[in-house]
């Protein structure tokens, strides 16, 4: 069922271009997938809060013994709701802030799949599959990032958001393969805390894994990418900062906290870490003149003191980290949407041009004024609970603790600080200069921020509900042991009351002089221009300079030279290869194939057309040369009693000459192949030899391996009375491995419909030279004309009994295929393009989809049937076998024919 719920939001994602098109109201069409699943998760609480835990597997890779775990926790559950919940007013809220966009419906497709990437990774279980969720919210989010692509602003940001999280990510994979192969398990749920913990490589694990974490979650010195992410629309800013791409960091911390989080190293880190990121994040909010960036840098505070609260590991400081994630994800999301809504009301988000907004817009005022309150901490909102919980949890530290909570304390105060701004400054005092009249704005735009508002307040006022059903259950998750959790708005005189007491007097102070504490702040302009954009500017700008150097020293234009250095590169890694692999255990084989005449010609043929092909002048030698290597290798195989492959063999050879043959006539002449240096030839030539030496070495070292079983000794026991057939290749490509077969006639499918499209330009002048070149030919001689028509026809019919024999002699579809389009190339260059359609009469991408439709069609009978896909089904009429695999066999004649006559007949049109 966990499945089912990512599958529908990213069906709706899927469906997302096609619901835009009916504008406003897609926002509310589209908010059904995500409230049916937080409809779904808020039914799983009664189970998770009792302490019980659901759990889904699902197949991935099964023979790597891969799956996809799916598990809902109390964790998991908290970020689920928030996810989808928020999601669905965020949806809501989009429909109507980008109503009239024209790319609304684009939008909400990449909104609804980053919440699918959000909830699979809060979902899995497997930390693979984790990372693949993490890495999908990184792109998706840059797609966000990046929607308004016409501003310049938005594609830097992006990319920069792109690039942060990004190499975090490639340093968490690295931390999460050396987790899972330390902890002796590839679930977060089967982790070994003693064995990582006692382990030489839980250093490196802690850096990669935090390396991760702290870019996603803008963790100082990662911070910079996360305010610019605010060229993004409100709805993304709204749903980022509040549940979902910047928590995510802050998740799988709080995920590996038990499995982690014994050490000191771990709790140094994360509190050190956390606490500075809080006090830069909250001095750069006082300096904003912009309200959306005044959130940004809050969220920064918060998703500090997020991290500093899991490094604690105190009763209190664990609970507050789940109390502090619910109560931010709730004012967050109300502030950001309702800063869009002063936006889209005034056009304006400048806090100097903003004042007296509560009496054009009492819904929003209203709205967000509760989630200020609570962003400040006062009660009895849920925020106050979380700031309370959070001091008592620091001071458990003892004199680390009390350093830290003076430190929260100021953080916090500028928090409060940030608060007035948002509300008392924009929203009441005097008549603000707005670029034009204020109103109030739709449903759709005011409803989110105020049931979230509202939601901050109920959880505060009646805390046990939230204690209840979601903080303890989330606490549990997150802690190594069991923690003892109890909510209360009043719990006396204590010293965290005392300390939050200080907090709201100093925050009231800061922003009454707020005007002189920017005035003071700006006297360390010095810190101020050595900003994070500054030094990730210059660093971008050296890394591209240093490319445009390297690729200036190996991009020279030298095709020989690339090719040259790149066979060196592949043979040396392959001569590494053999010297390791050889052992005195090496079986070299004892026994050599008899020397046979057909093939020793055929190997000297092979030998001396590659030789001429590297010496001798001109393009089409060099294709006549390399043709009659072909021609040697067919030898070959034919001298192996291969006579399927030499047939095959021969028939590409002679197609890839007419098809070379036709483009080169085209080029202009050149009379010399290769370089004219003669250190350069000495060199390509000893690259070559180097090259096929490697190469000869490993097909010698591999062909003597003796393999486990004898799978030759099978096919040919089972291919008649298992597959009806005596050729065994033949049965093998039909019956056997006929799923295989399939890939690959649908691999020439397409790439015989590209390389016709690349090939024959566009269809009006197809048709027109076409109509020009009709019943013009290739062949002057008519003598040879006349002798090719014949020719064809009994090319036509040997591929026809090549096709019907194919399962018991030499032969096949393939191999029929190619000889009926060599038949039907052959009368286009004698009599015109149109002659051979004509006979044809049936268009070659007609034939061509009806030859994968057999294809197809032949595995839905085993289906249909009950067994599995491309089974072989058999009917005897009169004791003649026919069954699905020659009507595979028709599917994959048809498909080589359609697809080698689409590409060379407009090929030849082409040269009109």
């Amino acid at each position: 069922m966990l499945a089912s719920i990512g599958l529908i939001v990213l069906a709706m994602s899927i469906a997302g271009p096609l619901a835009g098109r009916v504008g406003q109201r897609a926002g509310w069409l589209l908010a059904l997938a995500p409230l049916a699943a937080f409809i779904h998760f808020l039914l799983q609480m009664p189970l998770v809060a009792g302490g019980g835990v659901v759990v889904q597997t699902l197949a991935w890779v099964p023979a790597l013994e891969v799956g996809l775990t799916l598990r809902l926790d109390g964790l998991s559950l908290l970020f689920a709701l928030l996810i989808t919940g928020i999601g669905t007013l965020i949806v809501l809220y989009a429909g109507a802030y980008l109503s009239g966009h024209h790319h609304l419906g684009r939008f909400h497709a990449y909104l609804l799949g980053f919440m699918a990437a959000m909830l699979g990774l809060v979902l899995a279980n497997d930390m693979i599959a984790m990372f693949v969720f993490w890495e999908l919210t990184s792109v998706s989010s840059f797609l966000l990032i990046a929607f308004q692509h016409d501003k310049p602003e938005s594609r830097r940001a992006a990319l920069q958001a792109l690039l942060i999280t990004g190499g975090g990510g490639l340093a968490l994979l690295a931390g999460l393969i050396l987790l899972g192969s330390v902890g002796g398990s590839w679930q977060f749920s089967g982790l070994s805390a003693p064995a990582i913990a006692e382990h030489a490589l839980y250093p490196a694990i802690l850096a990669l894994v935090l390396a991760g974490a702290f870019t996603k979650s803008a963790q100082l010195p990662f911070h910079l990418w996360l305010p610019n992410a605010m060229a993004a629309p409100t709805p993304v800013s709204a749903y980022l900062h509040s549940a979902t791409m910047v928590k995510a960091g802050v998740y799988l911390l709080a995920r590996l906290n038990p499995a982690l989080g014994e050490s000191i190293a771990w709790s140094t880190i994360l509190i050190t870490v956390g606490a500075a990121t809080a006090l830069v994040g909250a001095v750069l909010a006082i300096r904003q003149t912009d309200l959306k960036r005044v959130l940004a840098y809050t969220t920064v505070t918060v998703l500090g003191q997020l991290t500093m609260l899991l490094g604690t590991n105190t009763h209190y400081g664990l609970q507050a980290f789940a109390i502090y994630l619910v109560a931010h994800a709730f004012y967050k999301a109300a502030l950001f949407m309702a800063v869009g809504a002063v936006d889209h009301a005034t056009g304006t988000r400048q806090i100097a041009l903003l004042g007296g907004l509560i009496r054009h817009m009492p819904l929003t005022g209203f709205a967000v004024a509760l989630a200020a309150f609570s962003n400040a901490g006062l009660p009895p909102f849920f925020g106050f609970i979380a700031k309370e919980f959070k001091y008592a949890g620091l001071i458990e530290l003892g004199l680390a603790g009390w350093i830290t909570t003076a430190v929260m304390i100021l953080t916090n105060a500028l928090l409060l600080a940030a608060a007035g701004l948002v509300f008392v400054r924009a929203f009441l005092g005097r008549e603000g200069r707005y670029p034009h009249r204020p109103h109030e704005v739709s449903l759709p735009m005011w409803i989110g921020p105020m049931l979230l508002a509202i939601g901050g307040f109920v959880f505060g006022a009646f805390n046990n509900l939230a204690e209840v059903w979601l903080i303890d259950a989330a606490v549990q998750a997150v802690s190594r042991t069991a923690v003892p959790v109890h909510l209360y708005l009043w719990g006396g005189v204590t010293p965290a009351l005392v300390a939050s007491l200080l907090t709201v007097a100093l925050g009231v102070l800061f922003y009454l002089q707020r005007t002189r504490l920017r005035r003071r702040l700006s006297l360390w302009r010095v810190l101020w221009r050595v900003s994070g954009d500054m030094i990730w500017d210059r660093l971008l700008k050296r890394i591209f300079a240093f490319a445009t150097r390297v690729a200036d020293r190996f991009q020279h234009g030298s095709l020989r030279q690339h090719i040259s250095w790149l066979v060196l590169a592949i043979a040396g890694f392959a001569l590494i290869g053999i010297v390791a692999s050889t052992s005195d255990d090496l079986v070299w084989p004892e026994v050599t194939s008899p020397v046979n005449l057909a093939a020793v010609l055929g190997c000297l043929l092979a030998v001396a057309g590659a030789a001429a092909a590297a010496t001798m002048p001109g393009r089409v030698a060099l294709v006549a040369t390399l043709g009659a290597s072909g021609l040697g290798m067919a030898m070959i195989f034919l001298a192996a009693r291969a006579p399927d492959v030499a047939i095959t063999q021969l028939m590409v050879e002679t197609l890839t000459v007419i098809f070379l043959a036709l483009v080169l006539r085209r080029l202009p002449p050149t009379r010399l192949v290769g370089s004219r240096k003669p250190a350069a030839r000495r060199f390509h030539a000893l690259v070559a030899i180097v090259l096929g030496g490697v190469v000869t070495a490993m097909m010698l070292m591999t062909v003597s391996q003796p393999l486990p079983g004898d799978i030759a000794r099978w096919y040919l026991d089972n291919s008649l009375p298992g597959g009806k057939g005596a050729n065994v290749v033949n049965v093998i490509l039909v019956d056997f491995r006929a799923l295989d077969t399939l890939g690959e006639i649908l691999v020439v499918g397409l790439a015989g419909l590209a390389a016709a499209t690349l090939l024959g330009g566009d269809e009006a002048g197809r048709r027109a030279r076409a109509g020009a070149r009709a019943g013009s030919a290739d062949f002057g001689s008519v003598l040879l004309r006349q002798a090719i028509l014949p020719l064809s026809g009994l090319l036509a019919v040997v591929s026809l009994v090549l096709l019907w024999r194919g399962h018991n002699l030499p032969g096949g579809g393939f191999i029929g295929g190619l000889v009926a389009a060599s038949a039907t190339v052959l009368l286009a260059l004698a009599f015109g393009v149109e002659r051979a359609r004509a006979v044809l009469r049936v268009s070659p991408v007609v034939m061509l989809a009806a030859g994968l439709a057999l294809a197809a069609g032949a595995g839905v009978v085993g289906l249909v049937q009950g067994e599995a896909f491309l089974t072989g089904n058999w009917v005897f009429p009169g004791g003649l076998a026919l069954g699905t695999p020659l009507l595979f066999d028709v599917g994959v004649f048809l498909t080589v024919l359609g697809a080698v006559l689409h590409m060379l007949l407009r090929l030849i049109e082409r040269e009109a």
